[in-house]
């Protein structure tokens, strides 16, 4: 069940968006805004409506972060406090339920999946692995960080089902060694979206068990994340093996992660390759382009 999200005070939200009270309460009235009563007839606003009228709106992005009414500490000269920012505080602080809250109404605000990936997810986890890197963060902060995040999107690949029975299949894995799991929830959170259905197979699995599970159920497409190849000339052996597979049921194959560097794509056959998740929805909707489900915002979840 996804956790509540923030509601908000008339009063931070017309802070936040610069205009006045009175403002606010004559668009929650009208209907332009979503917002719940208190017992004493108080509006409250939820995070993800404030936010979506914040950029249907255009009103500056550095005043999102007050939507939230998470960022407690005050903010440093050159803080900008965008979404990203929130979300990175709230990480490090190791604020999980605030973590979680924060970035599924982000995503119920209308930024759909991708947005969600790639302005708010790739960005605040290069912060975080920066981090580690210099010695700002504990490796067990990064770990944490990363275990959030994956329990909020696995909420949100639950809660958006299985996709359309008649949907395309698509399967999708990380290599053998790489243990990272957000690009394979991020990438089923994409096709799901998309309409199509999504077998995700998960971290660390070796290209024979892929090549396996692609001759059994025959997907559409197959997307590939490759962070960490142990030993190039053997992946690209395995790789090719694979891929023998991939053709026997015409599937198409997209590969992306940090460790497919142009040298080692040269050496492989695939159909589309992609650094973001934006690259991978356009290909879905090129290759297959089904009728896209709602989002959860849309479905009123």
């Amino acid at each position: 069940m996804i956790s509540a999200e923030p509601y908000l005070k008339t009063q931070r939200v017309a802070q936040a968006l610069g205009v006045s009270v009175s403002t606010i309460k004559r668009w929650v009235d009208s209907g332009m805004i979503q917002a719940a009563r208190t017992v004493g007839k108080h509006r409250l606003i939820p995070f993800s409506e404030a936010l979506r009228l914040a950029r249907e709106q255009g009103f500056p992005e550095a005043n999102l972060a007050l939507l939230s009414g998470l960022a407690s500490r005050p903010r440093e000269q050159g803080d900008a406090g965008s979404p990203v920012d929130c979300l990175e505080r709230l990480l490090r602080e190791g604020k999980r339920t605030e973590a979680r809250s924060f970035l599924q109404a982000y995503y119920r605000s209308g930024v759909g999946a991708v947005g969600l990936a790639d302005d708010l997810i790739r960005p605040v986890m290069e912060r975080i692995g920066h981090g580690w890197m210099v010695g700002s963060l504990d490796i067990y902060q990064e770990h944490e960080a990363t275990e959030t995040l994956t329990s909020g999107l696995r909420e949100l690949v639950t809660r958006l089902g299985p996709g359309r029975p008649e949907g395309p299949l698509a399967l999708g894995a990380t290599t053998e060694g790489d243990p990272y799991v957000l690009p394979g929830l991020l990438g089923e959170l994409v096709l799901l979206e998309l309409g199509w259905r999504v077998r995700n197979l998960g971290i660390n699995l070796p290209l024979r068990s892929l090549a396996v599970a692609t001759l059994k159920h025959r997907p559409r497409l197959i997307f590939l994340s490759a962070s960490y190849i142990r030993n190039e000339d053997e992946f690209v052996k395995e790789y090719r093996s694979f891929h023998e597979s991939v053709a026997a049921v015409g599937a198409a194959v997209i590969v992306g992660g940090q460790a497919l560097g142009p040298s080692l794509r040269s050496r492989l056959l695939f159909a589309g390759h992609g650094d973001r998740m934006a690259h991978l929805a356009e290909f879905a909707r090129r290759f297959s382009p089904p009728a896209e489900s709602p989002m959860l915002g849309d479905a009123g979840l």
